[in-house]
């Protein structure tokens, strides 16, 4: 093969898997409309999410068996293409490493973890930001940016200050403990996304508010969003204490200049440049081996 057709081959092979990233699969950024078509509230309207940042991580090699089965963690979308989870949640235990970007989806725009909405989303990831070692919240960028318009998926801005007062508001899904009609060992997957109140105290430990004290023994999810009474993002849930089953937050404050420093923008314009440089500068480095191998 001569140098200049061996030049050819490589920058069509580079030009094909430059494509290939850019097309969307069938199955990422779906609409959820093939099982139900939104959920009514009793009067005959459609109910609005009480948390439209909401996201709901996913595996997706276990989607394919059936929509939900891939949940792992929840999170929040902070920017049109940026969402926010715990750092430990895209841990795999298994392999001992963090899952790759290719393996996770991230659905947005219901509260319904089994059933896909008529207003629901999946989208892919491009690439995840891990936390260093002082800091907690890894970024997941997203394959495209969320529609301005979608009144069911909206970002919510980040908080300058840690988890603290009361009536601050949970969303998450999770498992349920036993109750009157079940056995306390029963454990069951909450299919519709809490809405709970929560008090925090000075040292950032958190509790359901008195009416909502029911949920205080539910298992939530790593990466569950807590909202302040300014409908900002002021952290995400992290463990429960063993002493007192309080719940711990991770504060989004002390992350704020290291995700604005990633992000740029919010966009997946940002990524994406990223990824065309990276893409431009192994072509040099193909073409100059190349050479190198006809010299």
């Amino acid at each position: 093969m001569q140098p200049n057709e061996h030049l050819k081959k490589i920058m069509k092979i580079l030009i094909f898997a430059f494509l290939c990233t850019e097309m969307r699969t069938s199955y990422t950024h779906r609409d959820g409309t093939t099982k139900q078509r939104g959920i009514e509230s009793p009067n005959g309207n459609r109910r609005q999410s009480r948390a439209p940042f909401q996201a709901s991580i996913r595996l997706r090699s276990l989607e394919v068996d059936y929509y939900g089965k891939g949940h792992i963690c929840s999170g929040a979308l902070v920017a049109s293409s940026v969402v926010l989870t715990m750092g430990n949640c895209l841990y795999n235990n298994a392999s001992k490493s963090f899952y790759h970007p290719a393996e996770l989806l991230v659905q947005l725009g219901s509260r319904q973890r089994f059933a896909p909405t008529a207003q629901s989303q999946v989208y892919g990831v491009t690439h995840v930001y891990h936390p260093p070692k002082s800091l907690s919240l890894a970024i997941l960028m997203l394959d495209q940016d969320v529609p301005a318009d979608q009144s069911d998926i909206q970002p919510i801005a980040l908080a300058s200050t840690a988890p603290l007062g009361s009536q601050l508001l949970l969303s998450s899904w999770g498992l349920t403990t036993g109750d009157e009609h079940h056995d306390d060992h029963d454990h069951r997957e909450l299919h519709e996304m809490l809405n709970v109140a929560v008090d925090c105290n000075i040292n950032q430990y958190c509790k359901p508010s008195y009416e909502t004290k029911k949920y205080l023994s539910y298992e939530l999810d790593a990466g569950a969003p807590l909202v302040g009474k300014d409908n900002r993002l002021l952290g995400l849930f992290s463990s429960t204490l063993s002493s007192d089953s309080s719940w711990t937050f991770v504060d989004v404050a002390s992350h704020v200049d290291w995700i604005q420093s990633k992000i740029g923008d919010g966009s997946t314009q940002n990524s994406s440049w990223w990824g065309i440089l990276g893409l431009l500068v192994f072509t040099g480095y193909v073409i100059k081996c190349s050479r190198k191998s006809f010299l």
